[in-house]
C-alpha cells in the first residue's frame, strides 16, 4: 500500500505541487480547526486518497490541537521538566481555564502542549503564536498577555579554527567545483570519517557512496532539521545562524551524489529556522551559489524548505521521508534503505544538520585538517554540544572530541548554578544513557560514551541536580516515549504506554516484568524510538535502583 501511495503521489518536488500536509497545515494557520471540507481539498490538490489525508490529519500533533486567536504551547520536554516539573502546565491549565489541547468558548485563547522549543538553556519556554518565552516569570507574563521574546545564549568555540560555529563562505564548494569534481570530493568526506552527528554515527561518506553507485532518473539529498530532541537545541542554532553552512554542505552532497535537489525538513516548533535557510538559500540564489549552472559550472542545486507538523519519531529517516512527501509520519522497514529507494522512490541522501553542516570545512580543507580538530581521539572533526538551565553558563558550545564530561560540564558550562551538586546527566537526549556523577570522568567520544551505556547522539548534556527524584524522571520519559511513538509497531505503541502506567502509578513497580518489557522493546521494535528508550531506563536501573520503587 505504501509503494502504492509514493508512486501515486509522484512529483518531482514540492516546489511543483504542495502536499496533503501543506494543505492541512494552510486550513490550520487560516481557521484554526481542520474541517472535512480541508481534507478533501487536500486529496484533490495531492492526488491522494482521502482516507491517507485523513490518516495525516490525526497523526500530526499541529494538526490535533483547535487553535484559538492566541494559541498557547507550553513545553514539556526534560528540560523544562528538570527546571520547574509539571508546574507550567498546571498553572496555565488554572490561569486560562483550559486543559491542554481546548480552546475557550470565543475563540480567544487555546492551549497545547509541546516538545521541545530549544530554549532548554532558559527553561521554562512557552510559546505564543511565533514567539518563544522563557525563563523566571514566564507563566505570569503568558496569563497577563505581556509574554516576550527569550534572549538567546552566543555560541562558543574552544578550537582555534572553528568547523561549525564560524561563519559559511562558501569556500569549500567554490573548491570542489573548481579542483575537486565528484569523485575526488566523495573521497575526501570519506577519508575524513564525518560520522553523524544524530544518533548512531554511521559514516556520512559511506552512505554517500552508496547514492552515488545507485541507479536512478533522479536523485536527493534530504536535511534532517526535524530531530527533536528534548534538551538539543543545536540544530536550531545551526538552522537560524549560520544557515548558509547547511545549505553548502547540501550543494557538496549533490555534487558528490549526482543529486540536483535537496530538502531540508525543519521543526515546526522552531518558528524561527524556516525564515532563517528560505532568507539564505533566497540569497545564495542570487548569488549564483544555488540554481542552475552554479559558479559557472555544470552542477544544478536548489533545495526547498518544508516545515514539519509536531512528531518526534519524524526523526527517524523513513518517517522523514514519509513527512517530506506530506505523508504519515510513520516508519518503514529496512531495506531498502533510503540509499536505494527514498523520497518519492529515488535514491536519497539523508543527513541530519551538523552532519552536512561539518562538509564545507572537509571540502575547502581536506580530509587530514578536519581529523587534525580533534587531536587527542580517533574522532574526526569537532563536537556542538549544550547545556540545559541548571548550568551556570548554558549555551552551545563547538569542542573537540575526548574531552571528559567532567571537563565539559565544570570547565566549559561553569558547573551547576548556586553551587548544585550533579546527580547525572543525560546525554544526546531521551534516547540516551544516564551518566550518574561517579562516571563524569568518562571520555565525550563515541566508544568511552557507549562502553557505559550512553551515547554522543546530538550531544546535549542534561544535568539532573541532587533533588531530582528519578523516578519522576522514568515517568518523564516514558510519558514521552509513548505520547511520541508513531504507533506503527505494537512493542513501542503497546509497551511504552504499560510501562508508563506502571510508573504513573502508586504502587511498586516489578523489576522483572519492567526488564522483560525493556527487551522486547529493544527486540521488537521497529525503529530506535522504541529500540532506544530503554537506554536510559537501564541507566536508572543500573546506577538508581532504589529510587525507582521496584518490587
Amino acid at each position: 500500500m505504501s509503494r502504492n501511495l509514493v508512486e501515486l503521489i509522484r512529483r518531482h518536488h514540492a516546489v511543483d505541487a504542495p502536499t496533503a500536509l501543506d494543505v492541512l497545515k494552510a486550513a490550520m494557520e487560516d481557521h484554526g480547526e481542520l474541517t472535512d471540507a480541508d481534507r478533501r481539498r487536500a486529496a484533490e490538490v495531492s492526488g491522494l486518497p482521502e482516507a491517507a489525508v485523513y490518516g495525516v490529519s490525526t497523526f500530526y500533533d499541529d494538526l490535533l490541537a483547535p487553535r484559538g486567536r492566541r494559541h498557547v504551547r507550553v513545553c514539556t520536554g526534560t528540560a523544562c521538566f528538570v527546571a520547574a516539573g509539571e508546574r507550567p502546565v498546571e498553572e496555565l491549565e488554572a490561569g486560562l481555564g483550559l486543559a491542554p489541547g481546548e480552546r475557550s468558548a470565543d475563540g480567544s485563547v487555546s492551549l497545547a502542549e509541546t516538545v521541545c522549543l530549544g530554549f532548554c538553556h532558559s527553561s521554562p519556554a512557552v510559546r505564543v503564536g511565533d514567539q518563544v518565552d522563557a525563563g523566571a516569570g514566564v507563566i505570569e507574563r503568558v496569563l497577563a498577555g505581556e509574554s516576550r521574546a527569550a534572549a538567546e545564549p552566543e555560541w562558543q568555540s574552544l578550537l582555534a579554527e572553528p568547523v561549525l560555529t564560524r561563519p559559511s563562505e562558501w569556500r569549500g564548494l567554490r573548491r570542489a567545483l573548481a579542483e575537486l569534481g565528484p569523485e575526488r570530493l566523495l573521497s575526501e568526506v570519506e577519508a575524513a570519517e564525518v560520522r553523524g552527528r544524530g544518533g548512531a554515527g554511521f559514516p556520512a561518506g559511506t552512505k554517500w557512496s552508496f547514492v552515488a553507485r545507485a541507479a536512478g532518473p533522479e536523485k536527493f539529498v534530504v536535511a534532517n532539521g526535524d530531530e527533536g530532541d528534548p534538551g538539543s537545541y543545536i540544530d536550531k542554532y545551526l538552522m537560524e545562524r549560520s544557515p548558509e553552512k547547511l545549505l553548502e554542505g547540501m550543494a557538496l552532497a549533490g555534487l558528490a551524489v549526482g543529486a540536483s535537489h535537496g530538502f531540508v525538513l525543519c521543526r515546526s516548533e522552531y518558528p524561527a529556522s524556516k525564515p532563517a535557510l528560505e532568507r539564505a538559500a533566497a540569497q545564495a540564489r542570487e548569488e549564483g551559489l544555488l540554481g542552475t549552472a552554479i559558479l559557472g559550472s555544470d552542477l544544478d542545486f536548489d533545495v526547498t524548505i518544508i516545515e514539519g507538523a509536531g512528531s518526534y519519531v519524524v526523526g527517524e529517516e523513513t518517517a522523514l521521508l514519509a513527512c517530506v512527501e506530506g505523508l504519515r509520519g510513520t516508519v518503514s522497514a529496512r531495506p531498502p534503505f533510503p540509499a536505494e529507494r527514498g523520497v518519492y522512490g529515488m535514491p536519497t541522501v539523508v543527513n541530519n544538520v551538523e552532519t552536512l553542516s561539518n562538509i564545507p570545512f572537509v571540502a575547502e580543507r581536506g580530509a587530514d585538517a578536519y581529523r587534525a580538530v580533534s587531536p587527542d581521539t580517533e574522532t574526526a572533526g569537532s563536537k556542538l554540544v549544550c547545556f540545559n538551565e541548571r548550568f551556570a553558563r548554558p549555551s552551545v558550545y563547538e569542542v573537540p572530541f575526548g574531552m571528559t564530561v567532567r571537563e565539559l560540564c565544570e570547565d566549559v558550562a561553569g558547573g551547576l548554578r548556586d553551587g548544585a551538586r550533579i546527580k547525572a546527566v543525560q546525554i544526546g537526549g531521551p534516547l540516551g544513557g544516564i551518566l550518574p556523577a561517579s562516571l563524569l570522568d568518562t571520555r565525550f567520544d563515541f566508544d568511552p560514551l557507549a562502553a557505559v551505556g550512553c551515547m554522543v547522539g546530538h550531544g546535549s548534556i542534561l544535568a539532573f541536580d541532587e533533588t531530582a527524584d528519578m523516578r519522576d524522571v522514568a515517568r518523564h520519559l516514558l510519558r514521552f516515549g509513548a505520547d511520541e511513538s508513531c504507533g506503527k509497531c505494537f512493542p513501542c505503541r503497546i509497551g511504552l504506554r504499560r510501562a508508563y502506567e506502571e510508573f504513573a502509578a502508586d504502587g511498586p513497580v516489578r523489576r522483572e516484568r519492567f526488564e522483560e518489557l525493556l527487551e522486547a522493546l529493544e527486540l521488537g521494535s521497529l525503529c530506535a524510538h522504541g529500540g532506544g528508550i530503554p537506554a536510559p531506563l537501564r541507566s536508572l536501573l543500573t546506577h538508581f535502583p532504589d529510587e525507582l520503587g521496584l518490587a
